[in-house]
């Protein structure tokens, strides 16, 4: 394990931990998180995931800024923003703009480095690549915004980017992937529970 992927492993286990307890402060360890994976999924030719991440250091900030900045009648306890939910028609919209921008996005990152080969080596898994890196930034602009739906999305992104990231090598990443899916899929009970008891 490098000393890069070490920050980027802790820095994001607290970011998503301090996220899944809706703790605005995760946004800060998720500055850091950003600068360190898009330095190392460059080494690992991750391109798209690695330009994720400055989309990922720009929500960052949007994020921190939002929660401890509601709409008057959208505060919790604690004056930060409320969980919010999505509505049916909107989950299908963001299904769908994840699979169109996806195979767009995938299309694009092969077309690229096939005109400057000199540049980039041929990418690791290009469509998988780009489904986890559109969704990611579905899942990511949502927790943002402090919606519930970004944690069953997460479930499923970090699964997948755990088997992705162990079949490369990765192995601390992996496992923190892992980890990662286990906190979603509680965050996804915690927080839902708390949307409810708004009610």
């Amino acid at each position: 394990m490098s000393v890069l992927e070490l920050i980027a492993v802790l820095t994001g286990f607290a970011a998503v931990l301090l996220a899944s307890k809706a703790r605005s402060v995760n946004f800060l360890f998720g500055l850091v998180n950003s600068v360190a994976y898009l330095l190392l999924y460059f080494q690992y030719r991750l391109y798209s995931v690695m330009l994720l991440q400055i989309v990922y250091f720009s929500f960052s900030l949007y994020g921190f800024y939002h929660w401890r900045h509601p709409k008057q009648n959208e505060t919790d306890q604690n004056n930060e923003q409320k969980i919010l939910m999505l509505t049916s028609r909107q989950r299908v919209q963001f299904l769908l703009a994840i699979m169109v921008s996806g195979l767009i996005w995938g299309w694009c990152v092969i077309h690229f480095q096939a005109h400057f080969p000199q540049f980039f080596d041929p990418p690791a898994y290009p469509w998988l690549d780009a489904m986890l890196t559109m969704g990611s930034l579905v899942a990511q602009y949502l927790l943002s915004r402090k919606v519930w739906d970004n944690w069953p999305l997460w479930v499923v992104l970090d699964g997948l980017s755990a088997i992705l990231y162990a079949y490369m090598g990765m192995i601390f990443t992996s496992v923190l992937f892992g980890v990662f899916t286990i906190i979603a899929i509680r965050a996804h009970y915690e927080w839902k529970k708390t949307y409810e008891n708004y009610e």
